[in-house]
């Protein structure tokens, strides 16, 4: 089980870490993999968004989305966009690391933000997000809420990520992200 997600801990597990860094696409977006130590647990933060919601409706996902003009770098469009759709002040998160570049389904470059909350205080945005998931990585270190599956799309063979978390899936990018956290938290 891991029970310290203090950044020193987090980082020193991506310390030396050569992430992937994808060129520039016409629309970029950042992402908060946001980390909290509920008692003795380390938990990752998700969002479950509204399903009415055009994009992503119903999903489950991490805090994040595309980079605006009034942002001067991809860390603090995560950052932003945390504070916008849960209330964490970015003063509130200690950025501890950032992991692999990813392509959306839609084309857009993610950047992948992993952030420690320092003091867990949240605040749904109404119009986004539905409910708020605090996931301990122990649960999601199981063997039992963990599968992928291979899909086609478009002539092109790729893995699809899926994680079960009470009557959700995390899945897609989101997962895609997920698994690649885990992996280096039970390192």
């Amino acid at each position: 089980m891991v029970k310290n997600c203090t950044a020193n801990y987090i980082e020193e597990k991506l310390k030396g870490y050569d992430r992937y860094k994808m060129a520039v696409t016409e629309r970029v977006a950042a992402v908060l993999v946001p980390v909290v130590n509920i008692g003795d647990d380390c938990c990752v933060i998700f969002t479950k968004r509204l399903r009415e919601l055009n994009h992503h409706g119903g999903e489950v996902s991490f805090p994040g989305g595309l980079s605006e003009n009034v942002d001067t770098s991809l860390r603090e469009t995560a950052l932003r966009e945390t504070y916008e759709e849960i209330g964490v002040r970015p003063d509130n998160v200690h950025v501890a690391g950032v992991l692999d570049d990813e392509l959306s389904r839609w084309g857009h470059r993610v950047t992948p933000y992993v952030g420690v909350v320092k003091d867990p205080v949240f605040s749904l945005q109404a119009t986004e997000v539905e409910r708020l998931y605090k996931v301990p990585v122990s649960h999601l270190l199981r063997d039992d809420v963990y599968y992928s599956e291979r899909w086609m799309r478009d002539g092109n063979v790729r893995t699809v990520h899926f994680y079960r978390y009470r009557n959700d899936i995390i899945w897609g990018l989101t997962a895609k992200i997920l698994r690649k956290f885990i992996l280096f938290m039970s390192k």
